[in-house]
């Protein structure tokens, strides 16, 4: 544990967790202060035990530590405010998500919606896009599409317009964590990469999918009169340093 004296040098850090049997690859990314490390990663073991339903991160720890063994742990930077940890950690997030795909365990990949790995062309586009405003209280639902739109481009040459709607619904129809009531309520669900609105859907329904209750989208109704919203920045939406993929507006 860090003494407290040395906090005010610490700072601000950023931090990887690493399973012993792979050493050089670190599972999770995270920032904190204090003693926060050490808590993340020994700290939760008798939540942990009796948790009904664990994270991906929890059960590569509670297994490291059925083993007799410890999570590594390792400070990447330390001595930085808390904008410069967000920025730090969202970059690692992103450029290992990059390099090995599913590797880390954390549940969103990286901080903010604008920002990230990004090709070139598509970041020239989104930073010339109009905001998305003047809703007058219209209720929408936002869903962060991130790490499946960049599968998307991949697949489709980095070309954002050779990219099919179906596609796009398939990317942001679930599983999430959602309030079936506050979606319901909403008029329409945008999906969003890069801060910019990719897709725009009114789901039939939704349904729940999986044993820790995520939600799905299923079918559609006509969406025709939001289409105008494809193309147009959400970004001014979020807060630096947002992780959920999920914003709720007017409902």
């Amino acid at each position: 544990m860090f003494h407290q004296d040395a906090w005010p040098i610490l700072g601000h850090y950023v931090y990887a967790l690493f399973d012993p049997n792979k050493p050089n690859q670190p599972f999770y990314v995270g920032k904190g202060v204090g003693n926060r490390v050490f808590a993340h990663a020994r700290g939760q073991l008798t939540r942990l035990e009796s948790d009904e339903f664990m994270s991906a991160k929890q059960e590569v720890i509670l297994q490291i530590l059925k083993a007799g063994k410890e999570v590594i742990l390792k400070i990447v930077r330390y001595g930085m405010s808390h904008e410069e940890a967000i920025k730090v950690e969202a970059s690692l997030i992103d450029m290992i998500n990059h390099i090995e795909p599913g590797t880390l365990k954390n549940e969103i990949s990286g901080h903010g919606v604008a920002e990230g790995i990004i090709d070139a062309r598509d970041l020239k586009s989104a930073l010339s896009a109009p905001k998305l405003d003047n809703l007058e209280e219209l209720p929408l639902l936002i869903i962060k599409i991130e790490r499946k739109w960049s599968d998307l481009l991949e697949l489709n040459n980095n070309s954002p317009i050779s990219i099919n709607r179906s596609d796009i619904f398939n990317a942001v129809k679930g599983n999430w964590v959602v309030s079936v009531r506050r979606a319901k309520e909403a008029a329409c669900v945008l999906a969003v990469a890069r801060g910019i609105v990719r897709g725009v859907f009114v789901p039939s329904d939704w349904e729940t999918v999986s044993h820790n209750n995520r939600k799905q989208m299923i079918g559609e109704l006509d969406a025709a009169e939001y289409q105008h919203f494809v193309g147009k920045s959400v970004a001014h939406f979020f807060t630096n340093g947002s992780q959920n993929p999920i914003k709720y507006i007017y409902c």
